[in-house]
């Protein structure tokens, strides 16, 4: 039993919200001016509120709808602002001229895309919960890229849908949204089971590892 999936296609349904202080003018691009006039100062404190981070939301969704943002931190005094097209490819030039044209602004950083980050958190998501630990892989090479075949614990056909949607989420964190993206050739789900444990297969966490010593053997 298992079932094809387009990563590029993936959202996650997660947005953290949490920032820092900062003030500074950006040129030319109206989020940015905007950002650094309205919110950079406010601080950390002021960040923290939820109507200010609905605010955020709300301007950027209106000047750029079909992307996506997250704040992480802050983190030694920085507080990462990152843009994302959850994993929609023929978004990314977008993506990259937003973050491009963002400022210099003390106490922030812009990133295009998500980060790799730990695939240790629980995610929890219509009743169901589910973390990185429980998610095993195999992979191997198909035309460039890397097919993945994910072997997760406890989804059955009652919870398949919401099982596999959320370890699509956990491999993103893995992963990072552009290697996600642009690395994956196709993806398979399969239940961890006695029959699917013959199969010898890793734990998530090896996978960027793995991914990441292919596609430096393919560049020599």
């Amino acid at each position: 039993m298992g079932n094809l999936t387009q990563p590029s296609l993936l959202k996650p349904l997660r947005k953290q919200r949490r920032a820092s202080s900062a003030r500074a003018k950006a040129a030319g691009n109206p989020f940015w001016d905007w950002f650094a006039e309205t919110i950079a100062p406010l601080g950390v404190d002021g960040l923290d509120d939820d109507g200010i981070v609905a605010r955020i939301d709300a301007r950027f969704g209106k000047m750029y709808p079909d992307l996506a943002f997250e704040l992480w931190g802050p983190d030694d005094g920085t507080v990462d602002f990152v843009v994302s097209a959850d994993g929609q490819t023929l978004l990314f030039h977008k993506v990259l001229e937003l973050v491009r044209s963002a400022p210099k602004m003390p106490g922030w950083r812009v990133l295009a895309f998500r980060p790799r980050r730990s695939v240790k958190a629980r995610i929890s998501a219509m009743g169901h919960q589910l973390s990185g630990d429980q998610i095993w892989y195999r992979c191997e090479p198909e035309n460039g890229r890397m097919r993945v075949a994910l072997f997760v614990e406890d989804i059955d056909d009652d919870n398949w849908d919401i099982m596999c949607a959320t370890s699509c989420m956990l491999l993103d964190m893995a992963l990072g949204e552009f290697d996600a993206a642009t690395k994956i050739a196709a993806l398979e789900h399969y239940p961890l089971n006695d029959e699917t444990r013959r199969l010898a297969p890793k734990p998530l966490s090896q996978l960027p590892a793995e991914l990441d010593r292919f596609f430096a053997g393919t560049m020599h």
